[in-house]
């Protein structure tokens, strides 16, 4: 995983708009929306907008938009208009920035494809061939069934060298089927789609052309509608042309090959994909599809409805009654009515100048969101394309006056940026199920079920086959870009059409399992008249894994509604071979994908009351299986209920809960096999059964797993947990328990105050163990125990207000390490059985000035006897500070610069322990306690990352919390707020590996608006308008983060602004050189970690948490038996994987009850052999000396938790040979013979600097590996 050099980077399509959007904002207007003809294809997009600048392209061609002139001269500048400045006017307006508008217009400018253009002259004359050679096909006489499949085999075997049969869809036709077949040369040939239309986009795969073929009408008969007819005789059709592009010369421009049409086996087509030789085609990632058709008077259009049934073989007999064909009823319809839904967009273009552009937008932000992203995309873009939100925006611009509805909800005079808004805000609104979507009345589809959206015609239901998951989806992501659309900040346009986040897998869901299952297992049929419509509803889909993504994500819904799961969503795998897209034997791969709520880590699950709702509690049984219990709960009900945990459960498997639930379900309903680890005991239930989703009555049991499943999460999740923590009892070592110790502590100081001089007035917890941001719970230790590390918790005790405190700071530290000493003696008195030690350098006599190395002087250590916990207690003073102020600036005055510097070091260091760290600690606390669960758990998980690759330290732990805060506070790239551990990190690398600090202010704002606030109850119930401009921040505080950030040097420094440090001052910003090693290893850990879930297998999860030493230039190895803190290193199971479940062979199995119980506390003996050595790590402190000695010689790295080597860079500037010099402040040795400045030269030395840390470090270090001269 070593980062890889950075080389000359190609500009992003963010950089390239807002580059040119600011050259045209200085100088020309914006280009009107005459000027440039857009144009895209039908096919569902499968991408976003980014692209490769032309700039980088030799003899890239110019796309419409684009400016092909000269940059010099006014020649090739536009005229500013009166129109332009009416634009401008009106988009400062609507968006309060002229540069938002300018950002879309270079963005369409870029990735817009215009028909009849120079840049697409060889598609259309490729498109010309095609229709050519298809008008050429030669005819074929009526066929049975096996002679068309040999005829077929015969002429690709003779045409192009390889065989290929028919595609027939699912089910085949059955042996002896009496059906002749014959075909013919199309009636017509169009290119269809957005490409005429100009709303074409191209994207990170190109752009996709569609040509329309319209079989000729004598081919099929007037019943061909029925039972998979018209099917048939279209597969035929479309194999022949195959057969004929690929012999022409056609097929030596292209791969010509078979695909599916929305995954549908019932609509193959041909798809052609430029060769590498054609290379302007390939330059432009042009995708040609032809796509059969039919004359809309071939078929009978009023038989298609939705509650019509045409599939009426002998084979499905044993189905009671009929059961309607929605969708085989929408892919007939869908053949018929293209050249219709052409001519209707046609006509709303016409009537609404801008609606081209708008479409345009609409299909960049959809393909965002659901496309393809180069070689990690994972999952298939489903069914839901550029086409239905097209039509979406017709309707919504020609709407009539029915149905409630007054009339045209956009108006046909709005300019792009307002139609695609108007659209994106009824997106986020709109329930297609419970408002459906007419042209006109359509009164054939009011009782239809599930989600609806007919066409202009009337005939046929747009989203039929569309998952009630995608909908869900699109609306949650239109919600998030109304409010993104609204917000003021510079990085909206970003957000909304430039996030490649948003179709990452990894990043976009909460929790992933990967699914690899055998449909034939999975589907497998069964006898009795409920196996029949089961059967029927499988074939229904148009392809058996659609069926089974189907069932899948209907019964994960319903069992996850209770925790008001945002989105369970059932993907398939992208790039699928066509021939496993076709096979039913084959394994197929699904991802089950949650995008989860703030309910996720809930321990109980209810269920009705048996008595009460006995229908409804055989269903529940049904579900759940062994995992429904009868519990009588604290208000007398007794009902059924699941229970995933207790409450001592740990964050760790808290985290888990959903993804346990996920693979319980799949294991009972569906065979799917669990990993290893992520089931608990008693979850692997063995009563599998094979019931009907719809049923409560048992099936038969499974004999064998229909698949495997594979979920990332729990070797995540076990990353944050500790050798210690994994050997403890998780109910003792809890964040509670430390909250709830610091709790008692303050009462026990309260009654202490008649014994104090002043009255307590609070305790402020400074410690991570304290904010639930520690990488493991604070450990108790039982009274007189004692462990190899003993971590104490910082906590300031702020005394009532009094005029006696003196005026000078040596008095002040005098007095303050009296007060401590009365504190101590009190508390002792009082309880006798803690301990209580009083540590100081000085007792406040060391220094004259007031002034110390550490923070603070003396502090006072308190182990609570009940809880076990070591607080470590310090006085706050506010005096300090005024007079640490009052003196440096008195200094000044009288220009002791030394002097001053050293007090303004001094205040500095008072304000970040005194003010800025309590006052971080009770926004991250209120962080994970009150708003986000998963903040507890991603913060520890970025900190072992960081630990790991030895950057913890380097990176402020203040600093490293924020970077967690912010992926919660701003949700990434138009995202809801992760709901889980495992969103959460990745989220945080993906921010590390892609902001760029260099020229983004990245703010972190603590009062930006609870995304999880109202996960409570249904996500309908009363949300809060999409619209509403978006809270936070007010745009002046804004814009004093943005001043103080452009003040600052232009460095690629990681910096990170609150509304309380608008300068990122602080904590100190990451230097660039550590900033650009953490943009490397969050990409390769990315990648890894996509990677994973795309093999299906965790054995490369642990290097993404492995750093590359060959990178340092020397390291110190350590003595592991001093290294005092290497028991917080993860666990074996986390790094080498879940050991086997299975017994061992010799080792007898004895009850769970009977079996010894875990210790408390794993404990461990001090190295050093002296007790109570409360916070001493020798290896932090020995990396502290050597960067105090050799700070500007060297950097030095190291594992905070329990690392056992140091590494080190050395300064690149010390290679260069020097003048010699008695005084200089650095070991050198001479070099013989060289010459520096014409004196004698010296060199840094390097081998002597190595012994000398050894030295230093001795006892500690052990060997030193020199690897880099």
């Amino acid at each position: 995983m070593a980062g890889r050099t950075a080389g000359k980077r190609k500009p992003t399509s963010a950089e390239i708009a807002t580059h040119n959007a600011a050259k045209h904002s200085k100088t020309a207007g914006t280009p009107s929306d005459s000027d440039e003809s857009m144009g895209e294809s039908d096919a569902e997009m499968e991408g976003g907008a980014e692209i490769e600048s032309d700039a980088e392209i030799e003899d890239e061609p110019k796309l419409a938009g684009e400016n092909g002139g000269k940059a010099g001269g006014t020649q090739g500048r536009a005229q500013v208009t009166n129109a332009d400045v009416m634009a401008l006017n009106e988009a400062s307006l609507l968006f309060k920035s002229n540069l938002f508008k300018l950002q879309i217009d270079e963005l369409l400018g870029e990735v817009a494809v215009a028909a009849n253009s120079k840049a697409t002259q060889d598609v259309d004359a490729a498109l010309q061939q095609i229709r050519t050679e298809l008008l050429a096909m030669e005819s074929t006489a009526e066929l049975t069934m096996d002679a068309a499949t040999n005829h077929v085999r015969k002429l690709s075997k003779a045409a192009t060298g390889q065989v290929f049969g028919i595609p027939f869809p699912d089910p085949a036709p059955a042996a002896g089927l009496a059906l002749r077949m014959a075909s013919a040369a199309p009636d017509a040939v169009n290119v269809v789609g957005s490409y005429p239309l100009g709303m074409a986009v191209r994207s990170a795969r190109g752009f996709t052309v569609d040509v329309l073929a319209q079989m000729p009408a004598r081919l099929f008969q007037e019943r061909d509608y029925l039972d998979y007819r018209y099917f048939y005789k279209r597969a035929l059709f479309v194999a022949l042309a195959r057969v004929r592009l690929q012999g022409s010369a056609v097929g030596e421009m292209f791969d010509v090959e078979f695909a599916l049409l929305r995954g549908d086996t019932r609509l193959p087509v041909v798809q052609l994909r430029p060769k590498r030789g054609a290379r302007r085609l390939a330059r432009l990632g042009c995708t040609i599809r032809i796509l059969p058709s039919v004359p809309a008077d071939v078929l009978a259009l009023r038989r298609l409805g939705p509650d019509s049934c045409n599939v009426r073989a002998a084979l499905y007999s044993a189905a009671q009654g009929s059961v309607a064909t929605p969708q085989y009823n929408a892919a007939l319809a869908g053949d018929a009515l293209q050249l219709t839904h052409l001519k209707y967009l046609h006509e709303t273009q016409a009537a609404c100048p801008a609606f081209a552009r708008a479409a345009a937008l609409l299909r960049v932000w959809l393909g965002q969101r659901t496309g393809a992203r180069g070689a990690q995309q994972l999952l298939d873009s489903g069914r839901l394309g550029g086409f239905v939100v097209t039509v979406v925006l017709a309707w919504l611009v020609r709407s009539p006056g029915s149905g409630g509805v007054a009339g045209a909800r956009l108006s046909g005079a709005m300019d792009a940026l307002q139609l695609f808004k108007g659209a994106v805000e009824f997106l986020a609104e709109r329930d297609f199920a419970a408002q459906p979507v007419r042209f006109g009345s359509a009164d054939a589809f009011g009782g239809a079920g599930g989600a609806v959206l007919v066409d202009p015609s009337g005939r046929t239901n747009l989203l039929a086959g569309v998952a009630p998951w995608e909908l869900l989806e699109l609306r949650m992501l239109a919600q998030q870009t109304a409010r993104d659309i609204s917000h003021h900040s510079d990085s909206r346009f970003a957000r909304v059409f430039l996030s490649g986040a948003l179709a990452d897998v990894a990043t976009r869901y909460d929790h992933v399992l990967r699914v690899e299952a055998d449909l034939g297992a999975l589907l497998a049929a069964r006898t009795g008249h409920v196996d029949a419509a089961r059967r029927l509803r499988e074939l229904e889909h148009g392809h058996p894994a659609a069926a089974a993504r189907a069932r899948i994500g209907e019964l994960l819904a319903r069992a996850l509604a209770p925790r008001h799961a945002r989105v369970v969503a059932v993907h398939a795998a992208a790039d699928a071979a066509f021939a496993e897209r076709t096979h039913v034997t084959r394994r197929h791969v699904f991802y089950v994908c949650v995008v989860a709520g703030a309910q996720a880590q809930r321990l109980v699950d209810l269920g009705p009351s048996p008595d009460a709702q006995p229908q409804d509690a055989a269903q529940f049984r049904a579900l759940w299986g062994a995992k429904a219990e009868l519990r009588r709960f604290r208000d007398g009900a007794i009902r059924l209920a699941t229970v995933w945990g207790a409450n001592a459960m740990p964050p760790e498997q808290r985290a888990l809960i959903l993804p346990r639930m996920l693979a319980f379900l799949l294991r009972r309903h569906f065979g799917v096999r669990a990993p290893p680890g992520l089931l608990a005991d008693g979850d692997d239930d063995t009563s599998l059964t094979a019931d009907d989703d719809t049923s409560s009555t048992p099936g038969a049991p499974f004999t064998a797993d229909a698949g495997r499943l594979f979920c990332a999460s729990p070797r995540v999740a076990a990353l944050a947990s500790t050798r210690d923590l994994a050997e403890s009892d998780a109910a003792h070592v809890t964040f509670e328990a430390a909250r709830l110790a610091l709790d008692q502590l303050q009462r026990d100081l309260r009654a202490l105050e008649p014994q104090l001089p002043l009255r307590v007035l609070a305790l402020h917890a400074t410690a991570p163990g304290l904010r639930y941001a520690s990488l493991a719970p604070p450990k108790p230790l039982a009274p007189g125990a004692d462990d190899a590390y003993v971590e104490p918790l910082p906590v300031l005790v702020e005394f009532a207000s009094s005029t006696k405190w003196p005026d000078d700071l040596a008095a002040l530290h005098k007095v303050k390490s009296a007060f401590l000493l009365r504190l101590a003696a009190c508390y002792g008195a009082a309880h006798p059985h803690a301990l209580v030690d009083v540590a100081s350098r000085h007792f406040g006599y060391g220094a004259a000035d007031g002034l110390h190395t550490a923070d603070h002087d003396c502090f006072v250590d308190i182990r609570l006897a009940p809880a076990g916990l070591t607080f470590r207690l310090r006085v706050l003073c506010e005096r300090e500070g005024a007079m640490l102020a009052r003196q440096a600036q008195a200094m000044e005055r009288e220009q002791l610069a030394p002097q001053a510097d050293a007090l303004r070091r001094q205040l500095r260091r008072w304000t970040r322990a005194t003010q800025w760290r309590p006052q971080h600690h009770r926004r991250i606390l209120d962080l994970c306690q009150r708003h986000h669960p998963a903040a507890s758990l991603t913060i520890r998980l970025l900190k072992r990352w960081l630990a790991r690759h030895l950057l913890l330290g380097a990176v402020p732990e203040e600093t490293a919390e924020l970077i967690a805060a912010r992926v919660f506070t701003e949700p990434f790239a138009g995202l809801a707020a992760p709901a889980s551990a495992y969103a959460g990190l990745v989220r945080c690398l993906r921010l590390l590996a892609e902001w760029r600090w260099q020229h983004d202010l990245c703010v972190v704002d603590f009062t930006a608006p609870d995304s999880n606030d109202d996960d409570d109850g249904p996500r309908a119930a009363g949300p809060r308008p999409v619209w509403a401009a978006a809270d936070g921040l007010p745009a002046d505080v804004y814009a004093a983060m943005q001043a103080a950030f452009d003040r600052a040097p232009a460095a690629d420094a990681l910096r990170l602004a609150t509304a309380d440090d608008p300068a990122a001052e602080r904590w100190g910003a990451v230097s660039p050189l550590l900033t650009r090693r953490l943009r490397a290893l969050a990409s390769a850990a990315l990648t890894a970690i996509v990677d994973c879930v795309g093999a299906g297998s965790d054995a490369a999860l642990p290097q993404a948490f492995t750093t590359p030493m060959a990178d340092y230039d020397f390291i110190l190895k350590l003595d592991k038996r001093m290294v005092c803190r290497q028991h917080e290193q993860p666990p074996a199971s986390a790094l080498h994987g879940p050991e086997d479940a299975a017994p061992e062979p010799n080792k007898p199995e004895v009850f769970k009850n009977l079996r010894p119980a875990a210790a408390r506390v794993k404990l461990h003996a001090n190295p050093f052999g002296q007790p109570r050595m409360v916070g001493f790590d020798p290896v932090a402190l020995l990396v502290r000396d050597l960067a105090r000695v050799y700070g500007d010689s060297a950097l030095f790295f190291h594992d905070v938790f329990g690392g056992r080597c140091i590494a080190g860079l050395w300064n690149p500037a010390l290679a260069k040979p020097v003048p010699f010099n008695a005084s200089a402040n650095a070991n050198v040795a001479p070099c013989p013979g060289e010459k520096a400045n014409g004196r004698p030269a010296a060199r840094f030395n390097k081998q002597a600097v190595l012994e000398e840390m050894a030295r230093l470090g001795e006892g500690l270090v052990v060997d030193v590996v020199v690897q880099n001269e």
